[in-house]
């Protein structure tokens, strides 16, 4: 078993399917959170999910990356919806966390 898969609509999916990565084809970020926490129990090491479906279950995806340290979650854009500014959201609440403060800019 792959300990890397995407939870992504079918687009985007289908080129991380082409390179041999699992890939979940999820519709829901509810559906897309559960998930999150099924695989991260199940020992997976990358994670990667679109940012519509992280949009709605960022807290999620921070609350697992605490607790699993050997996880990586990372956010990549998708097919379906317009650039909406999770992933610099998230990158923004790490360095925020590694510095202490949030950095100006």
């Amino acid at each position: 078993m792959s300990n890397i898969t995407i939870i992504a609509d079918k687009q985007t999916c289908l080129p991380f399917s082409g390179i041999g990565i699992n890939a979940v084809i999820c519709k829901t970020s509810e559906e897309a959170g559960r998930i999150i926490r099924k695989l991260s129990e199940e020992g997976y090491e990358v994670i990667f999910i679109s940012e519509s479906l992280a949009a709605d279950c960022l807290e999620v995806i921070e609350e697992i990356s605490e607790q699993k340290t050997s996880l990586t979650i990372t956010i990549v854009p998708d097919f379906t919806r317009e650039f909406s500014g999770v992933a610099e959201k998230r990158l923004k609440n790490l360095i925020k966390k590694a510095v202490g403060m949030e950095l100006p800019g």
